[in-house]
């Protein structure tokens, strides 16, 4: 197993952590998971990530360049992603370094597949989290974005969907 990411955590599951731990079993030692997440539902997220045997990195933002404008309060334009290793990261690890905040305007309404999915080439910044010539398993895949960006940058990937509807959209 590679490495993992999630697009859309709701985090209202209990079950979430159990489901991160499952996921840390299936990534070899030393790989890594990035998830997105809202602001609101930060503090849950790193729970139930530590919960699931993970060990918490980082938190890089992404800028979403377009958010709405809202009165006498500050425009919520960006969405986070944790990202943590199962157990120890080796530095030496052949892995690209990363700018520390990806930016790219979410898929409008008219051209998205799935609401919450992540525009191509953000995923394609965010795949280099792991290992060269790793695999990415996208347990949540949606619009299947991930492994869209996973081959086209060189990676091999698995997408597990479980809306029919999606699933198939994910595979034109």
């Amino acid at each position: 197993g590679g490495s993992f990411m999630v697009k859309e955590s709701l985090i209202e599951n209990s079950d979430f952590a159990e489901i991160t731990e499952l996921c840390r079993k299936a990534v070899k030692p030393g790989g890594v998971a990035a998830i997105f997440i809202d602001w609101r539902q930060l503090p849950a997220l790193y729970d139930a990530i530590q919960w699931g045997g993970w060990v918490v990195r980082g938190l890089i933002p992404w800028d979403k360049k377009n958010a709405r404008p809202q009165p006498h309060r500050p425009k919520q334009q960006c969405e986070f992603i944790v990202w943590a290793s199962n157990g120890p990261l080796d530095v030496k690890r052949d892995a690209e370094y990363m700018p520390g905040l990806l930016q790219g305007l979410p898929p409008s309404a008219q051209v998205r597949t799935h609401q919450t999915e992540k525009p191509l080439d953000v995923m394609r910044q965010l795949v280099h989290i792991c290992e060269n010539g790793g695999r990415i398993i996208d347990p949540f895949a949606g619009s299947g974005t991930t492994i869209c960006a996973a081959y086209l940058e060189g990676f091999g990937g698995l997408g597990i969907e479980r809306n029919k509807y999606h699933a198939e959209k994910a595979q034109d």
